[in-house]
């Protein structure tokens, strides 16, 4: 399951000392817990590999919306460290058909 694989892969982050993956794959473990919460699920539970996909794709919009509010406020540094995080989100999203 995408969930387990996610809480899995944050030991092996903070062994490599990857901290932009740790921060993502934390925040991505918090909104999974989040959206277990207002399921009203215990916070315990393991969502689903679509109710995951549901949650990570939410957060890669909402760092689209802050790259783009951060682009417009000048703050390159925060721009990087959310285009990082952004496609650590993408990896675990299916890819978009080509046109």
């Amino acid at each position: 399951m995408l969930h387990e694989d996610i809480k899995n892969n944050i030991k092996g982050a903070m062994l490599a000392k990857n901290l932009v993956l740790l921060e993502t794959l934390r925040a991505m473990v918090a909104g999974f817990i989040n959206e277990l919460v207002s399921k009203n699920r215990k916070p315990n539970e393991l969502l689903n590999d679509m109710e995951a996909l549901v949650v990570i794709n939410r957060l890669a919009r909402q760092r689209k919306d802050s790259i783009e509010q951060y682009k417009k406020g000048n703050r390159q540094d925060l721009v990087k460290e959310e285009e990082a995080q952004l496609i650590i989100l993408e990896t675990y999203l299916p890819k978009l058909m080509d046109k």
